[in-house]
């Protein structure tokens, strides 16, 4: 999926929180002026604080690219995360030596000023294995 997709999902499903905690708060200034029962707003408005809190998370240990934990790829070894999603569209892993290792996650084809290149998430690494970088790059040579 092409970054633009991803983004305006995210600011809509934003909208679609905002929206409904909006609804929810105004339910419940109702309910307590007119003296009603207000626990279905507060349970509303609970599942959407909670859903947008995990909505928040998800964002901040995917912010490279959204199939890929960074939180969980950094710091892990390379031979780890291989088992884990795959073998690699790019690079290859020698042992006790440092590199690079990447996946192909889309080609940019957006709305304004695409490269239309191939991207790829890129993972470097130590002598031991162990991950210290991740980002999102074009393949070298363009």
């Amino acid at each position: 999926m092409n970054p633009w997709s991803i983004y305006f999902c995210y600011l809509f499903f934003l909208l679609i929180f905002l929206v409904i905690g909006i609804i929810s708060v105004i339910l419940i200034i109702k309910g307590k002026h007119k003296r009603k029962s207000i626990k279905a707003p507060v349970i509303l408005l609970s599942i959407n604080s909670l859903l947008l809190l995990m909505m928040i998370l998800f964002d901040a240990s995917h912010p490279t690219y959204y199939k890929y934990n960074d939180w969980s790829i950094l710091d892990s070894s390379i031979n780890e995360v291989r088992q884990k999603y795959g073998a690699f569209d790019l690079g290859d892993v020698a042992d006790n030596k440092a590199g690079r290792a990447a996946y192909y996650i889309y080609t940019d084809n957006g709305p304004i000023m695409p490269d239309h290149l191939k991207h790829y998430y890129y993972m470097e690494y130590d002598e031991s294995g162990m991950i210290y970088k991740v980002y999102d790059a074009c393949q070298p040579g363009g």
